[in-house]
């Protein structure tokens, strides 16, 4: 089992570590927020390439109640490719898969 935790603050904090230690020993797996992020991305992504497959393109319609949220997130990746703030070597790598795809 995985759990996700919002920082480091709390791994460090003594009262903490004695629960975190105890929940270590019966399989918890501690990630942080961007491992978190990049789960969420990647699932959509995966989405989008179903999508792809069944019907041809990545232009997700607005009207398609179906894929909804599939096509607010299409929609935010295509503002994100604009965004310079967004330039990053992660973003960067995430525009390249969608390139690939034909985005």
């Amino acid at each position: 089992m995985q759990v996700y935790y919002n920082g480091p603050e709390k791994k460090e904090n003594p009262f903490w570590k004695k629960r975190f230690a105890k929940l270590e020993t019966v399989g918890f797996e501690w990630e942080g927020r961007s491992s978190a992020i990049q789960y969420a991305w990647q699932e959509r992504f995966e989405e989008l390439c179903e999508y792809k497959e069944a019907h041809g393109d990545c232009r997700v319609s607005s009207r398609d109640e179906k894929n909804k949220k599939l096509e607010i997130w299409v929609r935010t990746m295509r503002r994100y490719r604009k965004n310079d703030k967004k330039q990053t070597i992660v973003w960067k790598k995430r525009f390249a898969q969608l390139e690939a795809l034909g985005f």
